[in-house]
């Protein structure tokens, strides 16, 4: 069997050759675009084709359109893969003849839809009686029978059937209904159906020219499993013949592994006097050969499932079934599960057997692995703690040396200390940059990295991040714009601003890393609308080195550049890309780059956000309207509350907010917070999270409890930097949150944006 997997990379071939290999005579053929791919079903004949949603020169869905409308792969199924699949795709590729649309993350199901197309592709082993009374329809049927692998007994008559059927063991009858002879088809079927179990159960398909739902009713009631309707379509005989097959060899395995089961028995009458026991059942209770029973109440337990273990058989239930645990004869005591039946009456007594299963090494394997997973989420506890615990203090000591570097640059310094410092500051944010990637990719392995759902304006985000990065640029010579048309982007979506940002910012920045002269374009546009969702597509041009094609993939790994050699000129720890990737899979996106070596590289991605009527604060308005001159002029001798216990910490954003022109009162725990908030009534009030004697959420709560300290704006100045640290802090009451090392910019635009509202109330 040919397979043609078309994507421009050989990895869902590699995928589908290692999990597709016990499959004797597969071929897979890999066509990297679409051009190549027509090429080769043009002069190939293919059983099964996979298709990657987006080549390089199309997409997939023009590819099936046209392979549907050759004669030659009319049948054959025809597997869509995509990143992102909407209702509006899976329409198209509906009517451009698709069989089947995956996600391309999906990998199990795909692997799984194949295996069972290429299990009822193999040959059909097994013996088959087939009676036929036209030669002109028996023989073309017995080749085909035959070429499917099937032995095939084959006759014209239902009187030289019936002593072939009772000679031979059969895994399937497959009768024409209308025969001439002594015997008719319906009655062969009739004589099958009365004998004793298991050869009175062989599957029958039934086949006739006369279909109407009197017919149909007729077959069944004789004891049919299926039939169809002359004249047969090969492809549907094939399928209805695997399935009854199928069917019947499931009840087979079942009967064996019933039979291998050692499961005790025990007999017993209505009055509950056991009658007998089997070799199981004495050795799970631990009873002798000669040992009497005696009652049932002795060795089971009277009730099962809340109520009396005759009563719940006395009312009608065909079966009871209940794990146990039951004494043995030593005392000692086993877990079992009880399945409790009732047998034919004998003698005209009611009878009952209990099956016992010894389920002992289960239930400990169970406790085991119930142990495993309460110690495995103490693990990841414990690493959650350990993770908020180290950003905490990691960040600490970085808002001493980072902000110490601010203020220091902020006095006239000789040009050479000035130098230095710029040094150091850089050196700050360098090491910042790192612990919140290693940080981030720790969470996000672990499952524990939450994406917030807020209103955010990405066009917005998009100039912010060019205007962010554009000094970077002119550094190098380079020239960093947004290009493009984003009027179809909606205003406001829900989305994280944060990971979005970001992501981007991990491009744009390795673009002018990787960029020597030229130019870096940051595009945006809205790839596809489902409903209340939108899907973006975010590229990054570049005019760089580009990348050759083998390491395409491989940069989105862990730990992985394009030049993984020590000497490698441009530095860095191989974990921006991995962790976009990442980002933008919890986003519901993918990722991907087109490249070549020296002319330049595009990469790309796409998030999944949802549309929303709630609006965004506009930040890039508030940046224009907070610099310090103008903060400084409207607010300068309003007095705020700084609440920090780490004296470094505190000095710094005191002389920040000084510089401000703000008055700072400063308490060292939250149990002092509580008491000059209370006393005084602060502009606002800036929290940190962690503190002796009183943590600042608990001191926010005691402060909003209170009927004066419900207006007061009170912002999270923390190293506690996680989504859910932001969130324990707006559930406490907190109006904002900033994260050390603290950034001045972003902290005089939350000021401003509290105090403003301060004023206005």
């Amino acid at each position: 069997m040919d397979i043609l997997v078309v994507d421009a990379s050989p990895l869902y071939r590699d995928i589908l050759q290692q999990n597709l290999s016990r499959h004797r005579g597969i071929q897979l053929h890999l066509a990297t675009s679409l051009a190549e791919a027509r090429s080769l079903a043009n002069r190939r004949y293919f059983h099964f084709f996979v298709l990657s949603g987006q080549m390089p020169d199309g997409e997939g869905i023009s590819l099936a359109r046209q392979l549907r409308s050759g004669s030659a792969t009319a049948m054959q199924p025809i597997i869509l893969l995509t990143g992102s699949p909407s209702a509006e795709m899976a329409e198209q590729a509906v009517k451009a003849g698709v069989t089947e649309l995956f996600r391309k993350q999906d990998v199990a199901e795909l692997i799984a839809f194949m295996r069972h197309y290429l299990e009822v592709n193999q040959p059909l082993r097994c013996r088959v009686l087939y009676v036929e009374d036209a030669r002109e329809q028996r023989e073309p049927m017995l080749a085909q029978l035959l070429e499917w692998g099937m032995t095939v007994d084959a006759v014209d008559s239902a009187d030289a059937a019936w002593p072939l059927f009772l000679a031979h063991e059969y895994d399937l009858v497959l009768c024409d209904v209308v025969l001439g002879g002594r015997m008719s088809g319906s009655r062969l079927i009739n004589r099958i159906r009365r004998l004793p179990l298991p050869r009175g159960a062989t599957p029958i398909l039934a086949v006739t020219a006369f279909d109407n739902p009197a017919r149909r009713v007729e077959l069944f009631h004789l004891g049919i499993d299926d039939y169809v309707q002359k004249p047969i379509p090969p492809a549907e005989l094939r399928a209805r013949l695997y399935n009854l097959l199928s069917r019947q060899r499931a009840v087979q395995r079942s009967q064996q592994l019933l039979e291998a089961t050692a499961l005790g028995v025990l007999v017993f009458d209505e009055d509950g006097v056991i009658e007998s026991g089997d070799d199981n059942v004495r050795q799970m209770l631990g009873v002798s050969a000669g040992q009497a029973w005696g009652q049932v109440r002795d060795w089971l337990p009277e009730q099962i499932n809340g109520q009396s273990m005759f009563d719940a058989i006395l009312l009608g239930q065909h079966m009871v079934r209940q794990p146990v645990t039951l004494r043995r004869a030593d005392g000692s005591y086993l877990s079992a599960l009880l399945t409790l039946l009732e047998l034919e009456a004998s003698r005209g007594l009611r009878q009952f057997a209990v099956l016992l299963r010894d389920v002992s090494q289960e239930r400990a394997i169970t406790d085991r692995l119930l142990a495993a997973k309460q110690a495995a989420e103490r693990a990841g506890r414990m690493k959650s703690d350990f993770l908020a615990n180290m950003s905490h203090e990691i960040r600490t000591p970085l808002n001493a040396i980072i902000g110490m570097a601010h203020l220091m640059k902020r006095a006239e310094l000789p040009a050479d200390q000035a130098g230095r410092l710029d040094r150091i500051d850089m050196a700050g944010k360098l090491l910042l940059n790192l612990v919140d990637d290693i940080l981030d990719l720790s969470r996000i392995e672990s499952g524990q990295l939450l994406l917030e759902s807020v209103p955010v304006s990405v066009g917005s985000l998009v100039a912010n991040v060019v205007s962010m990065l554009s000094p970077r640029a002119a550094d190098k010579g380079l020239l960093l714009q947004q290009e493009g048309d984003a009027a179809g982007v909606p205003h406001v979506l829900l989305g994280d601003p944060t990971r979005l940002t970001q992501a981007m910012v991990n491009y744009v920045g390795n673009a002018i890393k990787f960029t020597a002269q030229g130019h870096v374009i940051l595009r945006l546009r809205v790839d596809a609308e489902d409903g209340g969702e939108v899907l973006l597509r975010f590229e990054v041009e570049d005019s760089g080195i580009g990348i050759a094609e083998e390491d395409q993939q491989r940069i989105f790994d862990l730990f992985q550049q394009a030049d993984n050699s020590t000497t490698r000129r441009f530095g860095g720890s191989g974990l921006g890309l991995a962790i976009t990737r990442r980002l933008v899979n919890l986003m519901g996106g993918e990722t991907g780059v087109i490249s070549q070596p020296g002319l330049g590289s595009t990469f790309w991605f796409t998030a999944r956000l949802q549309t929303t009527e709630r609006r965004a604060f506009d930040h890039a308005q508030t940046d224009k309207l907070a610099g310090e001159a103008a903060f400084r002029a409207r607010f300068a001798g309003t007095t705020v509350l700084l609440v920090e216990d780490d004296e470094i910490s505190r000095e710094v954003a005191q002389c920040l907010l000084a510089d401000f022109g703000l008055q700072v009162d400063v308490a060292v725990d939250g149990v002092q917070a509580v008491e000059k908030a209370l006393a005084m009534p602060y502009a606002a009030i800036l929290m940190d999270m962690q503190m002796p004697r009183l943590d600042g959420v608990e001191a926010t709560r005691r402060i909003r409890a209170t009927a004066v300290g419900q207006a007061i704006p009170i912002i999270a100045m923390t190293a506690n930097a996680f989504i859910e640290d932001r969130e324990k802090c707006m559930a406490a009451g907190m109006n904002d949150f900033v994260a050390k090392p603290i950034n001045p910019e972003v902290l005089i635009v939350c000021l401003q944006r509290w105090l403003s509202q301060g004023e206005s109330s």
